[in-house]
């Protein structure tokens, strides 16, 4: 086989690669999981937040890894003990049965924090000793 030849092989094998390689992995199927748990993500986290009784969340985005593994959700809560920006983490999401552990992250990981915001969740956070960065289960509900 000439260069041409080989030219077109290796062509050919990296447009296989790069285009199967996100549905080998599940990328489409995690994703859509995601858009899909990104709305119910406030309701899911009021129900077992640790900081009390939630008067507000704003859905901050989601990030789907491109390999395997957990996605995020962020959400910017309103809290009786102050204002928060959790992260939830989804795993099993190519299955019927998900589990969704939620952890506070700090302003840098919040995507979309203004300046004035990050300058209220800081003063949160001292209020209440400090970030909660043991994650606890959201999903399945304990108990």
């Amino acid at each position: 086989m000439n260069r041409l030849g080989w030219a077109a092989v290796t062509a050919a094998a990296v447009v296989l690669v790069c285009g199967g390689g996100p549905f080998a992995v599940g990328f489409p199927q995690r994703s859509s999981f995601l858009a899909d748990q990104e709305q119910q993500a406030c309701a899911l986290f009021a129900q077992s937040s640790p900081y009390g009784q939630v008067s507000s969340c704003i859905d901050l985005g989601r990030r789907t890894p491109p390999l395997a593994g957990p996605g995020h959700v962020f959400l910017l809560v309103e809290t009786v003990q102050g204002p928060a920006v959790v992260r939830l983490d989804y795993k099993g999401t190519d299955k019927q049965k998900f589990t969704a552990t939620a952890v506070e992250v700090p302003t840098f990981e919040s995507p979309g924090i203004s300046h004035e915001t990050s300058e209220r969740l800081k003063t949160g956070m001292d209020s209440r000793g400090g970030i909660k960065s043991a994650p606890w289960t959201v999903y399945p509900v304990p108990g």
